[in-house]
């Protein structure tokens, strides 16, 4: 992306919890002799985008950050850093933190996630790219694919030894054809006007527009199946 003005008012975040109840210490695992944490950091600086901010209840991870030239000024509270919160917490909470440090309001909230790193400097550049052309009429953009299962037709509930489609239609679907088109959100980048972000209650309460990722850029690592997957289709 070379529009300076859209870059010089985005701050992009980067939010790694300490605790994790999937994957201990996921933040940090190594992935090509870097931590994880590494790979965030590069898209970022590789897109030019110089207004950073990491949000960490973690000195380790903090220390980490630093230590690959990301700024710190922060720690999280401890109770923006329990399993229960919402991203959309702690993005308020740091983009309030960045502009008290910056001296400066920011029109769009950049978070690229840690547990992505098969997205890379230039999927993010492509996503920003995208979002340029979009913001006009949307609050803000977010990664997603088509769904791998339809919950109207192939993903089942359990209720009293019987198995049931997960369907809210009224409407009875037969063949897979027949059901909505959804979508799997990953959590890999995304972007939202801070205006948004400041009033909005959840965040897909707006206008968004979507960036689909193919299967093998959409997995998030929150388990130890997920991290040998995606070491697999990096070794690969």
């Amino acid at each position: 992306m070379k529009n300076k003005k859209f870059k010089n008012n985005t701050l992009a975040l980067i939010c790694a919890r300490g605790g994790s109840k999937g994957l201990k210490g996921k933040n940090l695992i190594t992935l090509k002799k870097k931590p994880l944490i590494y790979f965030a950091i590069e898209k970022i600086f590789k897109n030019e985008l110089k207004y950073t901010c990491i949000s960490s209840d973690d000195k380790k991870i903090i220390k980490t950050s630093e230590r690959y030239g990301f700024k710190s000024f922060f720690i999280r509270p401890k109770e923006l850093a329990l399993s229960n919160v919402s991203k959309l917490e702690v993005w308020k909470h740091a983009l309030e933190k960045a502009e008290i440090y910056y001296k400066k309001k920011f029109k769009f909230l950049l978070d690229v996630e840690v547990t992505n790193p098969l997205t890379t400097a230039k999927d993010l550049n492509s996503f920003l790219n995208k979002f340029e052309k979009v913001k006009n009429n949307h609050d803000g953009m977010f990664c997603a694919r088509d769904s791998w299962k339809s919950p109207f037709f192939n993903i089942l509930i359990k209720k009293n030894k019987k198995f049931y489609v997960a369907n809210t239609l009224k409407k009875n679907i037969t063949a897979r054809q027949q059901a909505p088109k959804t979508y799997d959100h990953i959590a890999a980048l995304y972007i939202f006007k801070t205006s948004y972000i400041r009033k909005t209650k959840q965040f897909l309460n707006g206008k968004l527009a979507i960036y689909k990722l193919p299967l093998l850029k959409s997995i998030d690592i929150d388990n130890k199946e997920d991290l040998e997957l995606v070491k697999k289709i990096v070794k690969k």
